[in-house]
């Protein structure tokens, strides 16, 4: 009898085990899921992006979209911070990149330059070469609403590489906005999603369209 006890024990455990495997399964399979199919909320802290979001904006990001689709330009994207601590833990793998326990802060900012294009920042314009246009052509940013108080600062001449992207934050007022102008590139494996929904406040709720350049 004791001897069958204890076998029953171990099945009991043996059983506990698979059952605690399937589990973990499926939790990797939800955050899968609600990373890449699903809406992700945040909160939007901070004047960088105003006068479009405002601090305290609740916000929903869909990433589906670029699991398809390089994102584009007028695009604003919520993405992990490419400081060095980050970008080394994002670039251990896949996983890295969708754990909701990454060392990562968390950033908003708006797409100005996608890969292979050079971007030229000068007496408060950009202008912007690629294939298309090899002797570039001036960008005109109809979302900052008076160009006079929100003018770009800062010269500067930067060729993006393969997955690489140049994000500003819509407020450009001094020290407003922590942008490609300060850390440089913006990496695709970052980029979390694409701001898609606006709830709070609710007299702004809504979806964000995208600017026609």
């Amino acid at each position: 009898m004791a001897k069958e006890m204890e076998e029953e024990v171990v099945d009991t455990r043996k059983i506990f085990t698979k059952e605690l495997l399937k589990t973990l399964l499926f939790m990797i399979v939800v955050i899968i899921i609600v990373k890449f199919l699903l809406l992700e909320p945040f909160l939007v802290k901070g004047s960088s992006m105003e006068p479009n979001f405002q601090d305290n904006n609740y916000i929903f990001v869909e990433s589906i979209t670029y699991v398809f689709a390089t994102p584009k330009r007028g695009d604003v994207v919520v993405f992990k911070h490419p400081e060095p601590r980050c970008s080394e833990y994002i670039n251990k793998g896949f996983l890295n990149e969708i754990s909701p326990f990454s060392p990562c802060t968390n950033y908003i900012k708006r797409i100005i330059g996608v890969p292979g294009e050079t971007i030229i920042i000068n007496n408060g314009t950009i202008t912007v070469k690629n294939d298309k246009d090899p002797n570039g052509f001036l960008l005109n940013e109809e979302y900052i609403p008076d160009i006079g108080s929100y003018r770009l600062r800062g010269n500067l001449t930067k060729t993006l590489g393969k997955d690489e992207f140049f994000v500003l934050g819509d407020n450009r007022q001094p020290n407003q906005s922590s942008d490609s102008r300060e850390w440089g590139v913006l990496p695709k494996n970052h980029i979390t999603g694409k701001a898609w929904l606006r709830l709070l406040p609710l007299n702004e709720i809504g979806s964000f369209k995208k600017p026609k350049y």
